[in-house]
């Protein structure tokens, strides 16, 4: 752990690229690793392994880029547009691309979409988890990570209209999942 007191990203950032204080970035790493392996973790679907090799080439390419962050996002955003970044990179290569586009899908009466009842933790990490990566993606940034549609949008290179409507089927989705195993323990 380092010795530093407690100094705002920037001053860290400063520290780290003039002198290379390894303290300093100490301190970064820290701090926000958390909240990139949390976001790498849901979007690697629960695969711990996959979710550890997103975090560390987000830093690798984080350092390398350091010098070009501007601090107009806070750091633990630009670091989450990076993992995603590597997220949807490393779908790519494995020819598994991310379906944001898609047909609309007919809405059933009553739905109860955007709010999602009460479950056992476990079961909704679950069915997160078994997201198509699009809905996985774009639910776990907007509506756990709290990033606005247009963060969401530019993140995934996608519209804002897309973000929305791909909230809108992963919520849908999402209480499907948990309807069916809410109905499977009822059995």
């Amino acid at each position: 752990m380092s010795r530093l007191p407690p100094l705002p990203d920037g001053r860290l950032i400063s520290r780290f690229l003039e002198r290379r204080d390894e303290g300093a970035f100490d301190v970064l790493y820290d701090r926000h690793t958390p909240r990139v392996y949390g976001l790498a973790l849901r979007l690697a679907g629960g695969h711990e392994a996959d979710a550890r090799d997103l975090v560390q080439e987000t830093w690798v390419r984080a350092v390398r880029g350091l010098d070009r962050f501007r601090g107009e996002a806070r750091l633990s955003s630009w670091l989450c547009a990076i993992c995603t970044n590597v997220w949807r990179e490393t779908l790519r290569r494995g020819r598994r691309e991310v379906e944001l586009e898609l047909a609309p899908e007919p809405v059933a009466p009553g739905s109860r979409i955007g709010v999602i009842p009460p479950h056992d933790p476990i079961d909704v990490q679950r069915a997160l988890d078994a997201l198509p990566p699009g809905y996985r993606a774009v639910v776990v940034l907007y509506g756990i990570y709290g990033f606005s549609h247009a963060e969401v949008a530019e993140m995934l290179g996608i519209s804002e209209g897309t973000s929305k409507s791909q909230l809108f089927r992963g919520r849908r989705a999402l209480l499907r999942a948990l309807d069916d195993e809410r109905r499977d323990d009822e059995r």
